[in-house]
């Protein structure tokens, strides 16, 4: 999207180019504002981490949506060498999670719990090397806020082994 005129953009959207330049100025400002990390204990981080990955390996669609925030927005890293996706919306967010962490089960995977970035997040090896990297913020309510996926091989490449 980034790489169209807001003329194209707004033609597209059937929206104003006035209104594409203030949708883009408020998006950046969003994006720069200084907002405090809401503080979650590592404990109940970790037990809504197992409480996610419970209800999306499991299919429990209403657990899941229990869990994430309204606003919630999920994004993906593939770096080019593997799929990427930026989804927003609980019911848009649910669906990939369902069919990802199904999909990676057929896999068979080890986990690992480690800090990235200073919150917990699961990382997922098969065959001795690592998969993916699943991280999310928690909101001041306690439900998951934006959640992070990377499968970029050359950035999971740093991440400890798994564990015997």
């Amino acid at each position: 999207m980034f790489d169209y005129s807001h003329a194209e953009v707004a033609t597209t959207l059937g929206l104003t180019e006035a209104n594409c330049r203030q949708a883009l100025r408020r998006a950046r400002h969003h994006v720069r504002a200084e907002r405090p990390r809401f503080t979650t204990s590592t404990r109940d981080h970790h037990a809504l981490l197992e409480q996610f990955y419970s209800a999306a390996g499991s299919g429990d669609m209403s657990g899941l949506l229990a869990l994430l925030s309204s606003d919630i927005v999920m994004h993906t890293d593939g770096g080019g060498k593997a799929s990427a996706l930026l989804v927003f919306g609980a019911d848009r967010v649910a669906r990939p999670m369902v069919f990802g962490v199904a999909k990676l089960k057929t896999l068979s995977p080890q986990h690992r719990i480690v800090e990235v970035n200073g919150i917990p997040g699961l990382v997922s090896y098969v065959d001795g090397r690592p998969r993916s990297l699943f991280a999310f913020d928690v909101d001041g309510e306690g439900l998951i806020g934006p959640i992070y996926i990377v499968t970029n091989p050359d950035k999971l490449a740093h991440l400890p082994p798994p564990l015997s």
